[in-house]
């Protein structure tokens, strides 16, 4: 968890991160990766909304543990990873700009806490969940008063494009 957060951002994004989460399968971690073609197909526009203005591939991915060979149902974590946040088209300041690296630190827990409950074999069953996206000014980024359909089927007007974690999260949950 540490490690990840530690990470620049132009180090450790999106496309990065879901190759060291895919590592974790070695460790009896299932991971499955939703990218950006199927994110559209499940309907996350909350989650791609924010992802849009970078060049960056923007991430679902989920994480199971299988501990407890029983039915039971998993205990669930979910994390926002958003590797770096400029805040999009509304800007943030540019003081402690370069701490928006940490805005990815809940999904970074959540990566090592599954990690850690497959290296100690623990008996239980859990399932993380991380968004991983990069909000950034681009192009094609999301506008304030844009409104997008989440997973759920509710609808969002973004009125201020740095609400990001509350996007990435609708979908996440």
């Amino acid at each position: 968890t540490r490690d990840l957060v530690s990470e620049p951002g132009n180090i450790l994004h999106p496309d990065e991160y879901v190759k060291r989460i895919l590592k974790l399968r070695k460790i009896g971690l299932k991971v499955i990766v939703y990218n950006k073609e199927k994110l559209k197909k499940l309907g996350c526009n909350a989650l791609l909304g924010v992802g849009q203005g970078s060049v960056r591939g923007s991430y679902l991915v989920t994480i199971e543990w299988n501990g407890n060979r029983t039915k039971s149902k998993p205990l669930a974590f979910v994390g926002k990873g958003v590797c770096f946040d400029t805040g999009g088209i509304s800007l943030k300041p540019a003081k402690f700009m370069e701490d928006m690296t940490y805005d990815m630190a809940g999904s970074a827990t959540v990566v090592g806490l599954m990690k850690t409950l497959a290296l100690r074999k623990s008996k239980i069953n859990a399932v993380g969940v991380v968004g991983l996206v990069e909000n950034m000014p681009g192009g094609n980024a999301q506008r304030p008063g844009d409104i997008v359909k989440s997973y759920s089927g509710k609808t969002i007007e973004v009125l201020n494009t740095a609400a990001e974690g509350r996007l990435v999260l609708a979908d996440a949950i």
